[in-house]
């Protein structure tokens, strides 16, 4: 019995493992080279440790998704390999009952949720304000070198309520387009020759100064769209000042954020009573959601084995397609207890257990019946 338990194991593990690797580096790190890439075209100047830390810290946060969906797949294509090889037959026959095959199952669903609940309460949340770190980094980076904000020869919408467009000619923007926005619509069109960037995010009032040379400028009339009301003006030089406030709460705002919560203090918000009843639901929704996720082995675990088994298929395509129906299934599920988190009276927390119940039901009604046959 031991050597059959460590070749279900075996097989279920490597299967799992090997389908992590391809979820993280196919269909994670894929989309994230490509954001990283672009945003390396637009500012070069960003530094290779800073993309190769990026990339490290999304890794972790990635394996809360990717550890189920492939633990599921992999119970999957190794349970519909024994059934289609008649290998299950065999051990029915030899008197093993169902719960007696699935054992080593068992073990390996409970030393991936232990994983899932170390890496969703503690590993996650800590990446996540690791990242959020970074971007301080790079805001701290912008006050001793702002020109790093702009980049070279592509449109720039990082600035509240404006967009640039400039080159980057020897720490000076050349030819410089910007344009000012107010509910969608453009209140001013600026054309410059060059302009010098300086910033000073330490004032009551943040902004960054645009000193101009040689500036054309649109503004819009009191009546009217712009195009209709616009009034040409030149001057040899003009500084603009944007404010950017903005970049200077960006930090303080995403650090509360309660997905980048640790453990702790996430417990002690949601039950914080001065705070609103909003930012309340929100944490325990969080709370639950990492829980829930962390549990989401055992249940996939519970369905998976009789889906796998009655399929009786060998390809690989049709058990991912079977994991990848009962994911989105999943996943869907616990999105629409994440729009009703602001209805605190529909006990959004607990509808995050709603999937958990409902395929857990589904699996040990689908086991029953296959341990009878």
């Amino acid at each position: 019995m031991k050597l059959l338990d460590r070749y279900i194991a075996r097989q279920v593990l490597v299967s799992a493992l090997y389908a992590v690797a391809v979820i993280i580096i196919i269909l994670v790190l894929g989309n994230v080279f490509k954001e990283i890439l672009r945003e390396l075209a637009k500012r070069p100047d960003i530094s290779l440790g800073f993309v190769l830390k990026f990339i490290a810290l999304v890794i972790p946060i990635s394996l809360s998704l990717a550890i189920p969906f492939s633990f599921l797949t992999a119970i999957l294509l190794t349970f519909g390999r024994l059934s289609a090889d008649s290998e299950f037959v065999s051990m029915r026959m030899a008197g093993l009952s169902m719960w007696r095959i699935c054992a080593p199952v068992g073990l390996v669903a409970i030393f991936f949720t232990a994983i899932c609940a170390w890496v969703n309460l503690s590993i996650t949340p800590w990446a996540k304000t690791e990242m959020e770190g970074m971007k301080a980094s790079l805001f701290n980076l912008m006050k001793r070198e702002p020109m790093l904000l702009f980049p070279d020869q592509q449109v720039m919408d990082e600035l509240p309520d404006h967009l640039v467009f400039a080159n980057k000619e020897d720490g000076v923007l050349k030819s410089l387009q910007l344009i000012k926005m107010e509910a969608f619509e453009p209140q001013a069109v600026v054309f410059a020759r060059e302009a010098r960037v300086t910033v000073d995010f330490d004032s009551p009032n943040p902004e960054m100064l645009l000193d101009m040379k040689d500036v054309n400028i649109l503004t819009k009339g009191e009546d009217g769209d712009f195009h209709a009301t616009a009034q040409p003006i030149y001057m040899k030089e003009a500084p603009v000042g944007v404010s950017v406030e903005e970049f200077k709460q960006r930090g303080a705002t995403a650090i509360n954020k309660p997905d980048n919560l640790p453990l702790g203090r996430l417990f002690e918000r949601s039950n914080d009573p001065e705070l609103e009843p909003a930012v309340r639901a929100e944490c325990r929704i969080e709370l639950s959601t990492r829980f829930a996720f962390s549990v989401s082995c055992l249940t996939f675990a519970l369905i998976g084995v009789p889906l796998g088994i009655t399929a009786q298929r060998r390809e690989s395509t049709a058990g991912f397609i079977v994991a990848m129906g009962i994911a989105v299934s999943y996943y869907a599920l616990l999105s629409v207890a994440d729009m009703m988190k602001e209805r605190e009276y529909l006990y959004p927390h607990l509808l995050v257990w709603l999937p958990n119940l409902l395929f857990l039901g589904l699996g040990l009604r689908l086991f029953w019946k296959l341990s009878k046959r």
